[in-house]
């Protein structure tokens, strides 16, 4: 039962500072005044950003690394030895939700950002986002191991460590999405030009 509510406890942190994270970054952007660039304009910048976020990713895979775009810091694990479990959960949740504030394996969440800050998508995408996010994590922690654990004599690593081992693969992925991004707000712009003219 504890464990439940510590997994819903960072769930719902992290959802709701996804949430927060995409609805500032769209707010403040509008704000700027952003959403009054023609759509062409728009079009054009977000597929130019995917190019550089692509070859983040590139270059992350080629040194063994993670995305090297934003803060290098993740939650202090000193936060387990004086608060409860509930508080560290939630505490957790909020950090690794505001999107920028931690580690991240692959650029694609900065193009996700990019692309709410130039209106190409809704503020709550974060949303989707988080829903994403927590949906294989929540498995990763709830799920049985397989009857690994009940046999096991020392505690079974619920799977993180050989997800991260798997960082090249993602990049990888990340890097060819961004790019078939970059070539579809391509075409769009293409196929705005021809209509305009």
């Amino acid at each position: 039962m504890v464990r439940m509510s510590v997994v819903a406890a960072f769930a719902a942190a992290f959802l709701i500072a996804a949430l927060a994270a995409f609805g500032i970054v769209s707010f403040a952007a509008s704000a700027l005044g952003v959403g009054e660039l023609p759509l062409q304009w728009r079009i054009a910048l977000g597929g130019a950003g995917m190019v550089p976020l692509a070859l983040a990713d590139l270059g992350a895979m080629r040194r063994s690394t993670y995305c090297p775009i934003g803060w290098r810091r993740q939650t202090p694990r000193t936060l387990m030895r004086g608060h409860h479990m509930l508080i560290v959960a939630t505490l957790w949740g909020l950090d690794t939700g505001l999107l920028v504030t931690t580690f991240r394996v692959a650029a694609i969440t900065w193009a996700a950002l990019y692309l709410a800050a130039l209106g190409l998508s809704p503020w709550w995408v974060g949303i989707a986002y988080g829903v994403g996010f927590l949906v294989p994590f929540m498995v990763l922690l709830i799920r049985p191991q397989l009857g690994r654990a009940a046999r096991a004599r020392t505690s079974s690593d619920p799977g993180l460590e050989a997800m991260l081992r798997m960082r090249s693969r993602v990049q990888g992925l990340s890097a060819l999405l961004l790019t078939v991004t970059a070539l579809g707000l391509a075409l769009t712009f293409g196929f705005f030009n021809s209509v305009a003219s």
